[in-house]
């Protein structure tokens, strides 16, 4: 059966079919990759997955990072369990409950991930949906005079551990951080992507800090538009996976009281972001 690309009816993404994620062949790796570098955000639905399976569909993307914590939900290091599983009171994966602000993986780390792939396993009746946004398309559609403002411009992304809401960061650079370009430059394609987040992205470099917050709220606000923003309602046995150079992400709020379980793989990145 031939691989089919189908575009979502939103502002990015694609479902990819006619593929065996627990047989991925080289010609199905390439036709999936070009699609993700494409639409940004590629979804295959299908069955639960192991471990070993996830990371050789991750691997269609580039090399796979170790994670930074191990749950005892995953015998891999390479595997990073997203869950509100408790058991004797203690988590078992990480970012547990409840809504996530728009952001960007790693971006607090001088090479961020070039991607992740996110499978789901156990959801709940209602939240918990995965919310993309085109940052390709939100810069394309800045005005001229703030795309001449943003030339050159450098951000301070810092991110605090397990935090989900801008106000849980700890100061910005006593943790873990990088300086980025407010925009860049994906190497495959030449397009120019907005580079800031409401949850990482602490100061514009260069700017006072009361024109560096007004200046971030302005992009964020614009970011978010529903127009740019594809909202992803998982089933189980979804492999989503997203190119982490051109979308931020979001996640959104659901009950504490039933459980969520995902595992995820995080692709690396063969360079920093440049302008």
């Amino acid at each position: 059966m031939p691989i089919t690309v189908t575009p979502l009816d939103a502002p990015l993404g694609a479902e990819i079919s006619g593929v065996d994620v627990r047989n991925i062949t080289s010609a199905d790796a390439k036709a999936i990759f070009d699609a993700y570098i494409k639409h940004h955000v590629v979804l295959l639905r299908g069955p639960v997955v192991d471990d070993a399976e996830l990371v050789e569909v991750g691997k269609c993307f580039g090399e796979i990072e170790k994670a930074r914590f191990k749950s005892p939900l995953t015998t891999r290091d390479d595997i990073m369990v997203i869950s509100n599983i408790r058991e004797d009171g203690k988590l078992l994966g990480s970012l547990p409950d409840g809504e996530m602000a728009f952001h960007f993986d790693r971006v607090h780390q001088k090479k961020p991930c070039r991607g992740a792939a996110l499978h789901a396993i156990e959801i709940p009746r209602e939240g918990g949906d995965t919310c993309f946004a085109n940052m390709t398309r939100a810069y394309e559609t800045l005005p001229e005079a703030t795309k001449r403002r943003l030339e050159g411009l450098t951000a301070l992304n810092a991110f605090t551990y397990g935090s989900t809401q801008p106000g849980q960061k700890e100061d910005a650079e006593k943790g873990p951080h990088a300086h980025h370009p407010v925009v860049r430059t994906i190497p495959q394609t030449g397009k120019k992507a907005l580079y800031v987040s409401r949850l990482m992205t602490d100061r514009v470099n260069g700017l006072s800090p009361a024109e560096s917050r007004a200046l971030i709220d302005e992009l964020c606000g614009h970011i978010e538009q529903d127009k740019f923003i594809y909202q992803h309602k998982w089933q189980v046995g979804d492999i989503v996976v997203w190119d982490n150079r051109c979308t931020s992400h979001a996640r959104t709020d659901f009950s504490d009281k039933e459980r969520r379980l995902m595992k995820r793989v995080t692709i690396s990145d063969d360079a920093a972001p440049t302008h």
